[in-house]
C-alpha cells in the first residue's frame, strides 16, 4: 500500500514538474516557428533572411547566402545583421543542405539550424539577433 502511494505522488509530481522542466528550457534558448512553408521568393542553394516575420521584407530586400558567413556584417547583406526575423532553407543537395543561424559572429551565441525546405517565420530569441551562419550535413 505505501510503494502504491509512493508511485502515484512521484506520478503526479511528475506530471506537475515536467510542464515546467519543458518551459525552463526554452526560455534560455531559442523557441522557433518551424515551418515548411516556402516563400516562393528564395533562389535555391541559399538562405534566405528576412528583416520582418512570415519572410516581410521590410523595405529592405531579401538577405541571401549561399555560403558559410562568419560575419555578416561583413558582408554584401550587412543591412540584415542583427535586424532579422524569419529565415528560409532553400538549399540544393543532400550533404550540408542544412543551415545554422548564430546570434554572434563566428558561430557563435545561441542558435537554431534549418533542414533544407524548413523556414522559422519568427523566433522570440533569435529576433533581431542574427550576425553569422554555417552551413552544415543535417540538424
Amino acid at each position: 500500500m505505501r510503494t502504491t502511494k509512493r508511485a502515484l505522488l512521484g506520478l503526479a509530481l511528475a506530471t506537475f514538474l515536467v510542464p515546467i522542466a519543458a518551459t525552463t528550457a526554452q526560455a534560455g534558448g531559442t523557441s522557433p516557428t518551424y515551418t515548411q512553408w516556402n516563400p516562393g521568393n528564395c533562389l535555391a542553394g541559399n538562405l534566405c533572411v528576412y528583416k520582418d516575420i512570415n519572410y516581410g521584407q521590410g523595405g529592405a530586400g531579401i538577405a541571401m547566402f549561399k555560403y558559410d558567413n562568419p560575419v555578416w556584417s561583413d558582408t554584401r547583406n550587412a543591412y540584415i545583421a542583427q535586424e532579422d526575423s524569419s529565415w528560409f532553407n532553400n538549399g540544393t543537395g543532400t550533404s550540408f543542405s542544412s543551415v545554422m543561424v548564430y546570434s554572434d559572429y563566428g558561430y557563435t551565441g545561441n542558435a537554431f539550424c534549418l533542414d533544407k525546405g524548413w523556414g522559422n517565420t519568427w523566433d522570440r530569441v533569435a529576433n533581431d539577433q542574427g550576425e553569422s551562419n554555417r552551413w552544415v550535413n543535417g540538424c
